[in-house]
């Protein structure tokens, strides 16, 4: 005789797993049926933005269905972030995402409206070096020329910060640099640009290629980048570490989220959709248009992968900064 007891219990499992499962490869096949939605968590004009537009054109086209750009700006892409991990689980409601809101954010804020543990990475889609600017009327003309005069003037210079990474890049300058700075938060770059240009805030860090038209026409002066490696493009602009030896910041990235609970085969479709667009050349060269924008592909591991390894490297960053939680 035959002991069918083990047999039978799992016949019965697998059936179970088999009846849960499919009302997902349903709906993955049936994906999508309606429009799909991405959520920038920055204002209109931001690179994040632009990035996100330019995929969403190409992917209305090969998904047959609308894909809509919807910005929600606020606290540092929190706000948005919030908005999709509350959403349903479908693939219809994205998340543009960055470094600042997957790993930044939870080691500034005490209290968030959002659990990155509830995103999961679909696609990587550029890489943005930042640069720090000051007004065009400012009497400092360098980086070593500003932190003089911050320390003549302690705290009389401000220094604006349109998100995450701008703001530990802002701390980091400060503590670096041993001068005190009037920090001044604001919902994203674009604003907090406009106050510089108008000479009603004296410095800003904020991603290259938002600045470049006001550095091009001469309303804002970049004195530095605050990365570990210059801008082939713009050799003339040189490195924070130049000033402050050993001063490096790893490059801020914008990437494409899911609701961590939308079934994998939803989530590689859109994976595999996200790359297919912004890997063609007709995409590259509009987003690498934004001077200092570089197109950097990486699919769901991969992305996973760099989320892991930067997290780690931005909290020794936060620490030696001394930044304290908000």
């Amino acid at each position: 005789m035959h002991d069918t007891t083990k047999g039978d219990a799992m016949i019965r499992y697998l059936t179970l797993a088999l009846a849960a499962a499919a009302p997902l490869w349903a709906a993955a096949q049936d994906f999508p049926s309606r429009a799909v939605t991405i959520v920038v968590p920055f204002p209109a004009g931001s690179i994040s933005d632009v990035v996100t537009r330019i995929a969403s054109e190409r992917m209305a086209k090969s998904l047959g269905q609308a894909v809509v750009v919807e910005n929600k700006p606020g606290l540092n892409g929190s706000v948005g972030a919030g908005q999709v991990t509350r959403a349903a689980a479908d693939g219809y409601t994205l998340l543009l995402g960055t470094n600042g809101i997957m790993f930044i954010n939870p080691l500034l804020f005490k209290s968030l409206p959002y659990d990155p543990k509830d995103l999961a990475p679909l696609a990587l889609a550029a890489e943005v070096p930042a640069v720090l600017i000051a007004r065009s009327s400012l009497e400092a003309k360098t980086l070593r020329e500003v932190i003089a005069l911050a320390k003549q003037k302690p705290g009389a210079l401000s220094i604006a910060s349109g998100q995450a990474t701008a703001q530990v890049a802002t701390e980091a300058l400060r503590e670096s640099a041993g001068v005190q700075l009037n920090g001044i938060p604001y919902k994203g770059e674009p604003p907090g640009l406009t106050d510089v240009v108008g000479g009603r805030v004296d410095l800003m860090v904020l991603n290259l290629p938002i600045a470049y038209p006001q550095m091009k026409a001469g309303t804002v002066r970049a004195l530095a980048l605050v990365g570990a490696a210059k801008v082939p493009s713009m050799p003339e602009i040189p490195l924070a570490g130049e000033t402050l030896p050993g001063f490096a910041l790893p490059n801020g990235w914008t990437g494409f989220f899911a609701p961590a609970a939308t079934p994998a085969p939803i989530r590689a479709r859109l994976s595999k959709e996200f790359l297919a667009a912004l890997e063609a050349p007709e995409a590259r060269q509009r987003i690498e248009a934004s001077v200092g924008t570089l197109v950097s592909l990486e699919n769901q591991e991969q992305l996973a992968a760099r989320i892991q390894r930067e997290s780690a490297a931005w909290a020794k960053l936060i620490k030696a900064a001394k930044v304290d939680l908000q």
